[in-house]
């Protein structure tokens, strides 16, 4: 991709970690990005993207863009469905918008990821963490996954699995298999 904000903007343009996720190698991949399944706000229907997170005290969080498609749908209804390595998970998507509770969680970005805390703040305003910040908030785009058991759209099946098995005999077969060598023709003997 070649846009450069921190959330992976517009990550539904990208049907490869959907794919992914199809093929059963959510618990690789969901290591770093969640697969986030919303309700459309024009459809209503299921739509799904691919988005990084980070837990901060054992909450999940991840970074957006005004523009994202994932977070205009999570604003307007914020039930969703959060599928990442650590399972499958019916949440309520909050906007965090508490100064204090900004600030936990940029620091702990920050710590851990200071590349793209530096880039997300930069983009949003904020040259000075954490004074700037309070003067920012408005154009910081950070939600927060509350696990809820309100009924929420349905998670994306594996249903492509039997093409990564099938891959793995394959690839195994190939790897066993000794190719065959030709006999060697004797060389003649040579006379003294």
């Amino acid at each position: 991709m070649t846009n450069t904000t921190v959330s992976g903007a517009h990550p539904t343009l990208d049907p490869l970690p959907i794919m992914l996720w199809r093929l059963g190698l959510g618990v690789l991949i969901g290591q770093f990005n969640l697969l986030l399944t919303t309700t459309g706000k024009r459809s209503g229907l299921p739509r799904r993207a691919s988005v990084p997170y980070f837990f901060v005290n054992g909450k999940m969080y991840a970074l957006a863009t005004q523009d994202d498609q994932w977070y205009q749908n999570a604003l307007a209804s914020p039930l969703a469905t959060v599928q990442s390595a650590y399972g499958t998970q019916s949440v309520s998507v909050r906007r965090v918008t508490a100064i204090p509770e900004l600030t936990d969680a940029f620091t702990h970005l920050q710590q851990h990821r200071p590349t793209a805390a530096a880039l997300y703040l930069s983009q949003s305003g904020v040259q000075r963490f954490p004074d700037d910040l309070p003067a920012h908030a408005e154009r910081v785009h950070m939600v927060a996954f509350e696990p809820t058991t309100a009924h929420t759209p349905p998670p994306l099946e594996a249903d492509l699995s039997w093409l990564t098995v099938i891959g793995v005999l394959i690839f195994g077969w190939l790897v066993r298999r000794k190719p065959r060598r030709k006999p060697r023709k004797a060389l003649p003997k040579q006379r003294a």
